[in-house]
């Protein structure tokens, strides 16, 4: 069993495990859905290779997507930043 002790806050779960040394460290956006919406045009226009790497990934992970794919993940929040 994992030794880490998860922490609740209402609905949100956070998880104090850190990331393998092989996924780059990218801060989150911190945005609502509404600022993220209106910019998704230019977001998918200038990320689209890095959107293409990541859906790629999960779909040859065969549903392991979400853990084989943190480097490619990464990636794309760090090009949707940039914007």
């Amino acid at each position: 069993m994992a030794s880490r002790q998860p922490r609740f806050n209402q609905q949100v779960l956070l998880d104090t495990t850190p990331l393998p040394d092989s996924i780059p460290r990218v801060e989150e956006i911190g945005s609502s859905s509404a600022p993220l919406l209106s910019a998704s045009f230019f977001i998918g226009a200038r990320c689209k290779p890095f959107n293409d790497d990541y859906m790629v990934c999960k779909t040859e992970a065969h549903g392991t997507g979400e853990i084989d794919c943190l480097k490619e993940g990464r990636k794309v929040t760090r090009c949707a930043a940039s914007v």
